[in-house]
């Protein structure tokens, strides 16, 4: 047996002594079973465990409101608070010690005495690391696969990708653990150091994300207003008339409200947008994961979440100041900056963020091969 495979399975044994990678491998059965195992659809509508359906046109048998609904929960309950959080937390504190304890004196020495070299044992310990998320994500996702699949025929192969991706976020995390791991030798320092890197990249992230929406949201603001003067000068041309008090008056504030758009676009709003969008580049982009995933599962967006419990168009949401026609425009145009923030670049998201965290990485090892023990 070779001596990365023996330290591999020495991690593995090392992590599966700890109770929170079998009580991380429980929760992760339990949320996929409760989150997929607990209802089904009927030709009336959704049926929770054994109770009678609660009738819904939008999410009868064999209709596309299922398979939406089925999408969503995935993307936006299992991976984003299962997998995204849960999942990298309790990773997270199980293998904080790992490195700082493989560090102190005596286990060190015993490995350093193998003929192996400083830089595949350091580069294997972090691997090793890893095998726990793998662990957690394969047994959660493959169990919610199966139950998509068995139980609504929803056979969603896209929902296979948070094996590795969730996997590849921990990395991204784990590199700069190992780094203060090495430079401090404590399991304390090490996971609050990742905690509070984790949380500015998050800051960074959702700061990004906001103006970019924003940013997208004005355009397509933009772009629906100046294609409803375009309509409008047109059914009073095909009428052989001039455009009436009413129409020349909503054409007015649609060319208000597209000066505006531009101002901000061409000012602070787009000028915060591209800034943000360069600082992002510079950081392991954990939260671009879920996005990757929820266009690999073509999960709904918010709104047509929303849109197959209730009416998001009706008039019981629309503000009282803004009318019928504006309330339209503005549901339209946040539909596409949300969908704007989950277009995103997946080999610079991924190619970026390993830059950063394998940097942070060969630091590390740099330090472990240079130091005294």
């Amino acid at each position: 047996m070779s001596q990365t495979t023996t330290l591999l399975i020495d991690s593995l044994r090392h992590l599966r002594s700890r109770y929170l990678f079998w009580i991380s491998l429980a929760l992760s059965a339990l949320g996929a079973v409760a989150l997929f195992g607990t209802y089904s659809f009927t030709p009336e509508g959704i049926r929770i465990l054994w109770f009678r359906p609660i009738e819904n046109a939008e999410l009868v048998a064999g209709s596309d409101g299922p398979r939406m609904m089925v999408a969503g929960i995935f993307n936006g309950f299992f991976v984003r608070f299962w997998l995204s959080w849960g999942v990298m937390i309790l990773a997270l504190v199980s293998t904080a010690s790992v490195l700082p304890d493989f560090l102190r004196s005596g286990a060190i020495d015993t490995a350093l005495a193998k003929p192996i070299s400083r830089v595949k044992l350091f580069l294997v310990k972090v691997f090793g690391s890893l095998l726990f998320v793998l662990f957690q994500v394969a047994v959660g996702v493959v169990l919610a696969y199966l139950l998509i699949g068995l139980r609504f025929d929803m056979w969603i192969h896209g929902a296979l990708w948070a094996i590795p991706l969730i996997t590849l976020q921990f990395l991204y995390l784990y590199c700069f653990a190992a780094l203060i791991a090495v430079l401090t030798r404590s399991t304390l320092a090490s996971l609050i150091g990742t905690i509070l890197i984790w949380f500015m990249v998050f800051i960074v992230q959702f700061a990004a994300n906001q103006f970019q929406e924003n940013a997208a949201t004005v355009r397509a603001q933009s772009e629906l207003f100046r294609t409803r003067i375009t309509q409008t000068e047109t059914l009073a041309d095909e009428e052989n008339r001039e455009l009436n008090n009413f129409e020349q008056f909503r054409i007015n504030q649609y060319n208000k409200r597209i000066i505006e758009s531009e101002k901000a676009i061409n000012g602070w709003l787009g000028t915060w947008d591209n800034r943000l969008q360069r600082i992002e580049l510079g950081v392991p982009k954990t939260g671009d994961i879920r996005r990757i995933l929820a266009n690999k599962v073509k999960a709904p967006i918010a709104t047509e979440m929303m849109s197959l419990f209730i009416d998001v168009n009706s008039d019981e949401f629309r503000p009282p100041n803004v009318d019928e026609d504006e309330w339209s425009a503005q549901i339209q145009a946040g539909d596409e900056g949300k969908r704007a923030v989950r277009d995103v670049d997946t080999w610079v998201s991924i190619g970026s963020s390993l830059g950063v965290s394998f940097l942070a990485l060969g630091f590390a090892t740099l330090v472990f091969v240079r130091r005294d023990f």
